[in-house]
């Protein structure tokens, strides 16, 4: 029984993982790397489009958690497990919109002699078109040049939609298009004045947003934008209508009434992040239209 004893503390010892050093805190690199892969395994298929990015139990992002402790983990066991741990960083870096070095981290696990291999070199040509899409330009020397330069990488997105529709990474896409949709309505509401009837142009485009983005866990802060719109073109007509006599009343309520209904739909969200915001900026209006009221009575 005693050999048996000493047998077993010997295996115990021998198969025990290396110890991860002194690092501490939730980026400190795990004695198993096992338990990083697992959790990022987890949510590799989470909807980033719908949901907000998972969070672990100490709150942070799992994605950019997950991708710090496996760099952390290469250099702290430089060369052990290098195909899994490189390719869960690839994986990982493409849920956090890091494609060209997500292809680059593919690539050299398709190189390897690893049972990884044949799946790192689809990882790579998908994240290779991805990363071609992101390096597009998004700007131009003027709005229409730069309207232009966004209107040709939404285009190559769409592409990519058709083609990866219906997989897990059609949230990544979505995501992608969603961000130069929104640049786009910002650009449009930003230079309102300097286009042919901009205000309408100007809502029509955050509305768009807000009808194609409707499943989106962003659409209560298009919500919010589509508000301080109408909130800023209600300060623009007592701007241009300063005189006491060119003041109409009931054509200032109309405007402000408009961005107070639409900031008070966010305002009552429960759930919804940008509900304090929503419930400040609803404050601070309704202050600034009984204001302007009283200055005009």
């Amino acid at each position: 029984m005693r050999t048996l004893g000493m047998l077993l503390a010997s295996l115990i010892l021998l198969s025990r993982p290396a110890d991860a050093g002194n690092a501490t805190g939730a980026f400190a690199p795990y004695e198993d790397v096992l338990e990083v892969v697992a959790e990022l395994t987890w949510h590799l298929r989470d909807d980033v489009y719908r949901f907000p990015p998972p969070k672990d139990p100490t709150g942070h992002d799992v994605y950019r958690l997950s991708l710090h402790r496996l760099e952390n983990w290469d250099k702290r066991f430089p060369g052990r497990l290098r195909d899994v741990t490189s390719f869960a960083r690839a994986e990982a870096l493409e849920r956090l919109g890091g494609y060209a070095a997500a292809r680059d981290l593919y690539a050299r696990v398709a190189a390897m002699p690893s049972p990884l291999a044949t799946r790192a070199a689809e990882g790579e040509r998908r994240a290779g078109s991805f990363a071609d899409a992101a390096a597009l330009p998004e700007s131009g020397p003027d709005l229409d040049a730069t309207l232009t330069a966004l209107r040709a990488k939404l285009d190559a997105w769409a592409a990519l939609l058709t083609r990866w529709v219906g997989t897990p990474f059609e949230p990544l896409v979505l995501v992608e298009e969603e961000r130069l949709e929104r640049r786009t309505a910002r650009l449009v509401v930003e230079h309102r004045k300097l286009l042919d009837d901009g205000a309408a142009t100007a809502e029509r485009s955050l509305r768009f947003m807000i009808e194609k983005h409707a499943d989106s866990k962003m659409l209560p802060d298009h919500i919010l934008r589509l508000a301080d719109l109408y909130a800023d073109l209600a300060r623009d007509y007592v701007e241009a209508h300063e005189r006491p006599l060119a003041f109409e009343e009931a054509d200032f309520v109309r405007r402000a009434d408009l961005a107070l209904d639409t900031y008070r739909k966010v305002a009552m969200w429960d759930g919804a992040p940008e509900k304090p915001e929503a419930q400040a900026r609803f404050t601070a209006f309704d202050a600034y239209k009984t204001d302007v009221l009283a200055r005009y009575r």
